[in-house]
C-alpha cells in the first residue's frame, strides 16, 4: 500500500499548476534539498521540513522543526506531533498545497466487474486484520511516549489516570486526574467516560463525558493525545488504482518530485506593419499644386486676352470662388513676391519724389 500526492501551487507565476506522484517507501520527507523525496524548490521551504511515516496500514504528518511551519486542513501542526493523514487531507507547506490518499494498486483491471472485485478484496483484507490477532488499541501521539500502543481488550474494562496504585495505563501528565477515564469494551463497541476529571477529556476537539468510540478518534486526556484504532471498522478505505485507469500526469513509481514547472510558449515575433494607405499617397500630394497653377493661368489670360477653354469641369465651378478670397497673396508664389517687391519700390520711389519736389518749392 502506498500513497499518492497531487502538489498543487497557490501563488506566483506557475499558479495552479499541478504535478501527481505515487510513492511506496514507508518514510516520505518533504524539503528544498534534492535528497527529499518530495522536492518543492522555494526558499519558504526548509531543507528538510516535514515527513510522512507509515505505521501498519496508517500513515502520520511531523514537521520537522521547519521555519515556517506545516499546516494540515488549515491548522498548524505542532513541533513534535504527529498527524494521522486520512485521504482528502491537504497538507500545506510554504506555497504548497499537498493532496493525500492512500491508494492500493490491484493491477491491470480488465472489465469493471475485475475492478469491482478488486475493491472488494482490499475492503475485506483491510477489515479482516482483526482475525489475524490484532485487537483495537490507543496510539500515543504525543510526549516522550510517542508511538507507544495500548491495547484494549474485549470484554475488558481499563481506567486511566495519573497514579499508578489506582490506574490501569499510567500516564504522566499534570494535567491527568488521578483517576481520569473509564474505557470498556464489549460487543457494541468500545466506549469511554469521564470520571470526574478536573480538565475532563475530548474526542476530536469536542468536550464530552461519555462517547462511543469509532476508527481513527482522536482523545485528548490532559496534555495527553490518543488515536483510537480499530482494525475491524477502517472507516478510510483507500484508493483502488489500476494502471489502465492512471492520468497522464500521474507518475507511478517515482520516488522524486520537483517543483512543478510548466513551460510558457514563446511569443511569435510580429509581422513588420505594412504602411497604412495614408502613407502611401503621402508623398504624392499634387493637389496643393493646383490652386497656384489655375492662378497663374489666370493672370496669363488676363494679359493675354487669350480665351478660357470652354470645357471646365462642372463640379469644380463652385470651387473656384471659394479659393481665390483666401489666397489672393500666395506667399510661395514666387511670381506674386516678385510683383509685390516691384510695388514696394514705386511706392518707395513715389514718396521720395514728393518729398525732393517739396523741399526744391
Amino acid at each position: 500500500m502506498g500513497v499518492r500526492l497531487t502538489v498543487k501551487m497557490k501563488s506566483g507565476a506557475k499558479a495552479g499548476t499541478t504535478k501527481t506522484v505515487v510513492l511506496e517507501e514507508d518514510v516520505i520527507t518533504f524539503g528544498r534539498d534534492q535528497t527529499c523525496q518530495v522536492v518543492l524548490a522555494q526558499q519558504a521551504v526548509s531543507r528538510n521540513h516535514a515527513r510522512i511515516s507509515k505505521d501498519g496500514t496508517l500513515f502520520f504528518l511531523e514537521d520537522l522543526g521547519s521555519s515556517f511551519g506545516t499546516e494540515v486542513n488549515g491548522q498548524k501542526l505542532p513541533k513534535g506531533e504527529k498527524r494521522l493523514l486520512r485521504n482528502g487531507d491537504i497538507i500545506a507547506i510554504a506555497q504548497f498545497d499537498v493532496t493525500f490518499d492512500r491508494v492500493a494498486d490491484v493491477g491491470n483491471g480488465q472489465s469493471e466487474k475485475t475492478s469491482f472485485l478488486s475493491r472488494s478484496l482490499v475492503k475485506d483484507a483491510m477489515k479482516g486484520i482483526a482475525a489475524s490477532g490484532e485487537h483495537a488499541y490507543f496510539r500515543v501521539m504525543n510526549g516522550a511516549t510517542e508511538g507507544t500502543r495500548i491495547e484494549i481488550l474485549d470484554a475488558q474494562e481499563y481506567v486511566f489516570g495519573r497514579d499508578a496504585a489506582e490506574a490501569d495505563i499510567v500516564l504522566n501528565d499534570d494535567l491527568v486526574s488521578r483517576k481520569h477515564v473509564k474505557v470498556r469494551r464489549d460487543w457494541s463497541g468500545t466506549h469511554i467516560e469521564d470520571l470526574g476529571s478536573r480538565n475532563g477529556i475530548k474526542v476530536n476537539k469536542k468536550r464530552t463525558r461519555k462517547e462511543t468510540l469509532k476508527d481513527r478518534d482522536e482523545v485528548e486526556i490532559g496534555g495527553v493525545r490518543l488515536l483510537f484504532v480499530d482494525p475491524t471498522e477502517q472507516r478510510d478505505d483507500p484508493v483502488v488504482l489500476s494502471n489502465s485507469g492512471e492520468s497522464e500526469d500521474e507518475e507511478a513509481g517515482e520516488s522524486t518530485l520537483a517543483t512543478p514547472e510548466k513551460e510558457e510558449p514563446e511569443e511569435a515575433p510580429e509581422p513588420p506593419s505594412e504602411p497604412s494607405q495614408t502613407e502611401q499617397e503621402a508623398p504624392s500630394e499634387p493637389e496643393e499644386k493646383e490652386p497656384e497653377q489655375s492662378e497663374t493661368e489666370a493672370a496669363d489670360e488676363n494679359q493675354g486676352g487669350e480665351e478660357p477653354p470652354q470645357e471646365e469641369p462642372q463640379g469644380d465651378e463652385p470651387e473656384a470662388p471659394s479659393r481665390n478670397p483666401l489666397k489672393l497673396i500666395d506667399f510661395n508664389n514666387k511670381q506674386h513676391l516678385v510683383v509685390l517687391g516691384i510695388g514696394a519700390l514705386m511706392v518707395i520711389l513715389g514718396i521720395v519724389l514728393i518729398i525732393l519736389l517739396v523741399a526744391g518749392a
